[in-house]
């Protein structure tokens, strides 16, 4: 009976749902559009665009993450810093770190000089929106003339500009036998604007100098030098005669306001010339062989007619420093040396001026021998001077002799000196009454620490003078001198 019912029933039931199904299908199948085969293709183009952008922006997203995770840590180490010298600070403090594993504490000088160097990068100035190259070192005499600075892509051409100021107040005690009274000055002792650079290459040198010390713009130096290397320079132009220390040494950076009065007398200050020098040995040793002009600066004319007998000045000079090389250029240990300095020189001129005047149908020599040494804020410096001039044509032959002695040493590191020094002159041995003497003492207040760009000197002197030849006024003198220094 059951077999009967599904062969007759459910059989056809089957049957009829089957081909009912079938209809339906195909009736919708012919109901739906066709989609071209370009559709496809559009579609798939698409989305690899939109997996292109989404790939694009994780990977910028994993870039700022990186850079993030680069402050994340900088900000650690700083935090760990400041934690380092909280410790230090506060005695009560208790760490389980021990001596080796703490940071050292870090001064304020360091992180500005970290700033500094990194803002000279490129890459610090691109950051910045500045579109030009970071400034390269610039070579000269002394870099700190320099403030500002520019350089082309290749470094091959540079710029640096700098302008210094020196405003003084100087009284004047002076002895009444002399016939002088005393006097109270206020005046800019110093004012100067330089420039210099590299030019065509790294090794060709440019340096210019105007002042305006009396109001009067006047060229003080202008000289191109070459450096192809340490040991072998060259230098051409008008510049200062390279005899002893305390003339080389800048103006900017003498431990007292000026120069010892036996300097003043001896030194050859500027002429036109030719200088071969260097510093073989990693500065161990110094030398300058060099021949000028030797007509003297202070002549209207500074051409050739100003050498009237032909004679020309040589000059020849040579430094040792035993412990490597030595900053002559800064007669004060602002640098605060941690290692102990010295430097020893020596140096020859023959047809020498005096008081930058050429001695005419005069055979001169003269020599310097100096001693100098620095060492954790103290500085002292010493040179002995000799001088033999002797006329042509018959004539009594005229030799004298100088020293001076000074020292500073830094109170307050970087910031606080105090100065002694003593000179003394005699200008004709031959002649008794013929000498001159000066006691100065000072303090130098550094407003930047480290910089000589803002300073402020005040000194007292006492200079005791007797002059045979009437170059100098005899008599006594007391001086106090207040100066300020700045330097953009």
């Amino acid at each position: 009976m059951r077999s009967t019912w599904r062969k007759y029933v459910l059989s056809p039931a089957i049957a009829f749902v089957g081909i009912y199904t079938g209809g339906v299908l195909q009736n919708v199948c012919a109901q739906l559009p066709e989609q071209p085969q370009a559709a496809y293709k559009g579609e798939a183009e698409d989305l690899k665009w939109q997996l292109k952008q989404m790939e694009e922006s994780f990977t910028r997203q994993q870039e700022q993450m990186k850079q993030l995770t680069e402050v994340a840590t900088r900000q650690q180490e700083q935090i760990q810093i400041l934690k380092n010298r909280i410790d230090t600070m506060n005695p009560q403090t208790t760490t389980t770190q021990t001596d080796e594993a703490k940071t050292p504490p870090v001064s304020k000088e360091d992180v500005k000089q970290l700033v500094e160097n990194y803002l000279s990068t490129d890459e610090a100035r691109k950051k910045m929106g500045i579109n030009m190259p970071a400034m390269t070192t610039i070579y000269t005499p002394d870099e700190d003339k320099f403030s500002i600075g520019f350089a082309s892509a290749n470094n091959n051409y540079s710029l640096g500009i700098g302008f210094r100021m020196q405003f003084r107040a100087a009284y004047k005690d002076r002895n009444e036998d002399i016939g002088e009274n005393d006097t109270m000055n206020m005046d800019v002792r110093r004012a100067r604007l330089c420039f210099g650079g590299n030019i065509y290459s790294k090794m060709t040198h440019y340096y210019v100098e105007l002042d305006g010390d009396s109001f009067e713009v006047g060229v003080r130096d202008f000289y191109v030098y070459w450096t192809p290397l340490p040991e072998l320079n060259t230098k051409l132009g008008y510049f200062k005669v390279p005899f002893n220390q305390q003339r080389m040494s800048t103006s900017a950076k003498l431990l007292f306001q000026d120069r010892s009065i036996a300097s003043e007398e001896f030194d050859q200050d500027r002429d036109y010339g030719f200088d071969i020098y260097g510093k073989p040995f990693d500065g161990y040793l110094e030398y300058h062989a060099a021949m000028f002009q030797g007509a003297g600066e202070d002549d209207e004319d500074r051409g050739t007619e100003d050498n009237l007998d032909n004679e020309l000045m040589y000059v020849f000079n040579v430094r040792y420093n035993p412990f490597g090389t030595y900053d002559t250029v800064d007669e004060s240990d602002l640098k605060f040396t941690e290692k102990f300095k010295a430097s020893v020189a020596a140096s020859v001129v023959v047809n020498p001026k005096e008081r930058d005047e050429k001695l005419e149908d005069t055979d001169g020599l003269q020599g310097v021998l100096e001693l100098s040494m620095k060492y954790r804020g103290f500085s002292w410096h010493n040179e002995y001077f000799i001088r033999s001039e002797e006329p042509e044509h018959g004539g009594n032959s005229v030799d004298s002799d100088g020293f001076f002695s000074q020292a500073g040493y830094f109170v307050i590191p970087k910031r606080l000196e105090v100065a002694a020094r003593y000179s003394y002159l005699d200008r004709d041995e031959d002649v008794s009454d013929d000498i001159g003497r000066e006691y100065s003492g000072g303090i130098n207040y550094y407003f930047r620490p480290g910089v000589h760009r803002s300073k402020l000197q005040a000194d007292f002197g006492h200079y005791e003078n007797s002059d045979e030849r009437g170059r100098e006024q005899s008599g006594i003198e007391n001086q106090i001198r207040l100066q300020y220094q700045i330097v953009f």
